[in-house]
């Protein structure tokens, strides 16, 4: 998720005119896209929930290997066996495929969230662009503090209507 974002303000850098570099007429903010992630409190939920999700995918991946195992035990058919295996696949696939999509939604989130408040700082400050401190050698104002507070303000993970419906079990 943070190198997409590093890619991203990476990319920016190639684009940017040299010209209006040159007059010295661009303003130039940076940030520490590490702090703000390390820091989001959105993130650091996200992030929780994603371990939580690939933990439990690695639970039914076990339970799914018990389950036939034990069934092997019992002597049953080449036939019966491949379907049990096809039938446990299955199971396993579609809970792959939902933490797959929780997580894609989740960073999706998370890097909408911290690159809508870049852009509000960069407004406010009056900043043309914004680049990830280390990509900058020298110089641009440092706004990751005031990014910070505006995420900060986010509505948390748990508190948006999508994210509702998951933390009642419906899932």
């Amino acid at each position: 998720m943070y190198r997409i974002l590093l890619l991203v303000l990476v990319l920016g850098i190639s684009f940017w005119p040299v010209s209006s570099y040159a007059e010295g007429s661009s303003k130039i903010g940076v940030v520490d896209g590490e702090k703000l992630f390390d820091e989001y409190p959105n993130a650091q939920e996200a992030t929780k929930k994603i371990a939580d999700a690939q933990d439990e995918l690695k639970e039914a991946i076990s339970e799914s290997e018990r389950i036939y195992t034990e069934f092997e035990k019992q002597k049953k058919s080449e036939a019966e066996k491949l379907t049990k295996q096809k039938e446990l696949q299955a199971k396993i696939d579609t809970k792959a495929k939902d933490t797959k999509k929780m997580i894609e939604s989740l960073s999706g989130k998370i890097e909408q969230d911290i690159l809508q408040s870049i852009k509000t700082v960069a407004g406010e400050k009056g900043l043309d662009v914004v680049f990830d401190k280390r990509a900058v050698l020298h110089g641009g104002t440092d706004v990751t503090q005031p990014v910070l507070e505006v995420l900060k303000k986010k509505v948390p993970i748990a508190n948006q209507p999508e994210n509702k419906k998951d933390t009642k079990g419906t899932n």
